[in-house]
């Protein structure tokens, strides 16, 4: 057995350092949300999945991939893109929400939990390279309340319609976490990534309102369309 290296520990730490970054970044989002600070929420919320974008290729550019981390970024992923979001959501409400409001914005938080076990689960048998991510609902459910702050509706819409909207979309989007409905991974297309990740540093502090809406926008046309290429590509691969 080789023995493990000083230079090796360095290569494994790098990647958990990311990891662990989202981690603080969801739990400062979680603090700030339950201070009323939505704005500031969203903008950790925001900076936490670009260290999701960072860390992956991070660790197989280091070729640190290890089942530690694998576990540790579903960790970091539940804090920061379900429990701080589930947090945030609630600030749609004023007053003390009603015992159905908070079970129709928690249920991420159970579904959430059942898609992270799955994925570990999955991990151990198939590439999701391949076959597709089948975990980004968690995501999309996220970037839905991010926005959702970002564009500030309620200035143009009266709050009520916000609010319907929101307990009809999170059980929905609750719903997607637990489907076996798969997306494409989108890093690995760099003309996307960089671009994407450029846009995600910038929305909270300028062009906020244009770049949330866009974001929403295109967000909802990959939860509609990602999901049919993937379908077509695997039936394409199986006629061959």
């Amino acid at each position: 057995m080789r023995r493990e290296t000083g230079r090796d520990k360095i290569r494994f730490l790098i990647p958990q350092v990311f990891t662990g970054a989202r981690v603080v970044l969801g739990g400062i989002a979680l603090f700030e949300a339950m201070r009323g600070q939505t704005h500031w929420a969203a903008t950790w919320i925001t900076y936490g999945a670009v260290t999701d974008g960072l860390d992956g290729i991070v660790a197989r550019r280091l070729s640190a991939a290890s089942d530690f981390g694998a576990l540790f970024d579903l960790f970091a992923d539940y804090v920061c893109y379900i429990v701080a979001p589930v947090a945030l959501s609630l600030s749609f409400f004023e007053t003390a929400p009603g015992a159905i409001v908070f079970v129709l914005l928690g249920s991420p938080l159970l579904a959430g939990a059942i898609r992270y076990a799955r994925n570990i689960q999955w991990s151990r048998v198939q590439s999701f390279e391949v076959v597709g991510i089948p975990g980004l609902g968690t995501v999309i459910y996220s970037f839905f309340i991010v926005t959702l702050v970002f564009a500030r509706p309620e200035e143009v819409i009266a709050i009520e319609w916000v609010r319907h909207t929101v307990l009809v979309l999170v059980p929905a989007l609750s719903c997607l976490m637990i489907s076996p409905i798969r997306f494409s991974k989108l890093m690995k297309y760099q003309w996307i990534f960089f671009p994407v990740m450029a846009g995600l540093l910038i929305m909270p502090f300028a062009f906020t309102r244009l770049f949330s809406s866009i974001t929403l926008a295109l967000g909802f046309l990959y939860t509609v369309i990602s999901p049919l290429l993937m379908y077509a590509r695997k039936e394409s691969t199986s006629h061959d």
